[in-house]
């Protein structure tokens, strides 16, 4: 079997590339020199890796429900073709972003939406719906288009059908189902049983061309564990991606979304504005990490010039 390498050197249209596995690479005098196979392109999307190092200054804003109005309009009018991420489905703010020519993504709860609410969504460029187990998934079909990457999220441990939300989903046209684990608090550390693991591995046996089923790598345990900063794991603890992403909450802006940025605004005016910018607790290691290796990377180049490189049959 063929297969074809094909670069880009901006992020693919195509919403269903999200789910390949797409390699980094640098060139510099027209040659490659360095190259990441850890690109996460479900994690940015609808940006990638491309859009962060094409420009310098912020490219994302993060809006927490709490926000205030004044300050995201201003915030969205200043953002140059950027990213904007809400955590809650504001459509007259959603509009506002796309009519200045934004990328918008949206993760919202079911029970919060209308069905004039639904159609709002509908210019969104990713839109993630939490569901729980009485959710009934019927009255969001018009949501999915060839437009939006559309996504029904659940989690693991509180009593979903997780086969029926599925089918659901994939009837409806949704691109995908995720399930997911809720962060640990305090001590959890709650087992699941191996028949409801299972439950979650048949999903798999649903995907399709054009539905895919994510599920976390490991499913021994309910709650995923905090994201702590382990120096013998070679994290860095200075926070590199805060230059390209900007989190509101409130009338204050925060270099990210960790929990103890966002309930410790002295914390952030004692360290964070002063240039100091380490943490233990961090949300954003991996990008954190990835950023710090491109830099130093580039620093030995002339030049550089960044792409992703697809590997596709040939047929």
């Amino acid at each position: 079997m063929e297969i074809n390498r094909k670069l880009f050197f901006k992020t693919p249209e195509d919403k269903y590339k999200v789910f390949q596995k797409p390699r980094l690479l640098m060139f510099s005098e027209g040659r490659e020199v360095e190259s990441w196979s850890n690109t996460q392109p479900l994690y940015f999307y609808p940006f990638s890796w491309l859009d962060y190092l094409s420009k310098e200054g912020i490219r994302e804003l993060y809006i927490i429900r709490d926000a205030s109005l004044e300050l995201v309009e201003k915030e969205i009018e200043s953002l140059k073709e950027g990213k904007v991420h809400f955590e809650q489905a504001d459509i007259k703010l959603i509009n506002f972003a796309k009519e200045r020519g934004h990328k918008v993504s949206v993760i919202c709860n079911i029970e919060e939406l209308s069905p004039e609410y639904i159609q709002g969504l509908s210019v969104a460029d990713f839109v993630r719906i939490r569901v729980d187990k009485n959710s009934n998934l019927y009255f969001l079909s018009n949501l999915p288009n060839r437009h939006i990457l559309s996504c029904i999220k659940v989690y693991v441990g509180e009593g979903c059908n997780y086969h029926n939300i599925a089918l659901q989903a994939r009837e409806i046209g949704f691109d995908f189902i995720h399930v997911a684990k809720r962060l640990e608090n305090g001590s959890d550390s709650l087992k699941l049983s191996t028949e409801e693991q299972q439950r979650i591995n048949d999903l798999k046996t649903l995907e399709t061309k054009l539905f895919k089923v994510i599920i976390p790598s490991s499913l021994e345990e309910k709650f995923a564990k905090r994201f702590l900063i382990r120096p013998e794991l070679g994290n860095i603890s200075s926070c590199d991606f805060s230059k390209y992403r900007r989190v509101l909450k409130g009338n204050h802006s925060y270099p990210c979304y960790t929990e103890r940025i966002l309930n410790d605004l002295d914390f952030v005016r004692r360290n964070i504005k002063k240039g100091q910018k380490e943490c233990l607790d961090c949300a954003c290691i991996y990008e954190n990490d990835m950023l710090h290796d491109i830099i130093l990377k580039m620093k030995k180049y002339k030049n550089p010039v960044f792409a992703l490189e697809y590997m596709e049959d040939g047929k």
